[in-house]
């Protein structure tokens, strides 16, 4: 990482320390540099103000073009083994991301003392990345993939919150596999199992 991206790092590692803490109106562009190590001066070298800090951090968390890409091929190519192998690649490229925090970054944004138009943002966002990839569809199904991808980001997110919410009262990795299983044999097979299991034991 060279010297700017690390002086960019830092400063949006320092405003979101204080960020999970107080609402961004009571955030100063002084808190941050003090907290960073630099002066005002460095932050007007990337950003500014602090909301436009924040933005950076928003689009962050939208998976990259590049991985949405892969995935959309596996659907076009009928290729449900790679498809899954692209989800376990999309979990890796979040781990190994400068952001491996992702998960508390959106939980804050929708908390209560988060970012009111994050949710709609994001969605908006990741709708965007994906719809323009696949500008060869007809009109028909353009608006069906649009709904999809609606259902698909807004339950995936509300789960998050709940899990948060509920103190994370599952471990992680099991949030993960039934997102996997939802997505590959549908939420009726999986409610079909969570009802019959104790029959079939």
């Amino acid at each position: 990482m060279g010297v700017k991206e690390q002086t960019k790092t830092n400063l949006k590692e320092a405003f979101w320390s204080i960020y999970k803490e107080k609402p961004i109106n009571k955030i100063s562009i002084k808190e941050i540099t003090d907290t960073a190590g630099y002066n005002r001066g460095t932050f007007y070298n990337y950003y500014n103000d602090v909301y436009d800090i924040l933005n950076e951090i928003k689009q962050g968390l939208v998976p990259s073009e590049e991985l949405l890409s892969s995935i959309l091929q596996s659907f076009q190519d009928n290729d449900l083994h790679n498809l899954k192998a692209e989800r376990e690649q999309a979990r890796y490229e979040l781990e190994k991301s400068q952001d491996r925090d992702m998960n508390e970054k959106i939980m804050v944004l929708l908390g209560p003392n988060g970012d009111p138009d994050f949710l709609y943002e994001y969605k908006k966002m990741a709708r965007e990345k994906i719809l323009n990839q696949v500008k060869d569809l007809d009109e028909k199904n353009q608006i069906k993939l649009e709904y999809i991808i609606e259902f698909l980001i807004s339950g995936m997110i509300h789960t998050w919150l709940l899990w948060s919410e509920n103190n994370e009262d599952m471990p992680e990795d099991e949030l993960d596999k039934m997102f996997n299983e939802i997505a590959e044999i549908g939420f009726e097979k999986v409610l079909v199992d969570i009802f019959n299991g104790d029959k079939e034991n």
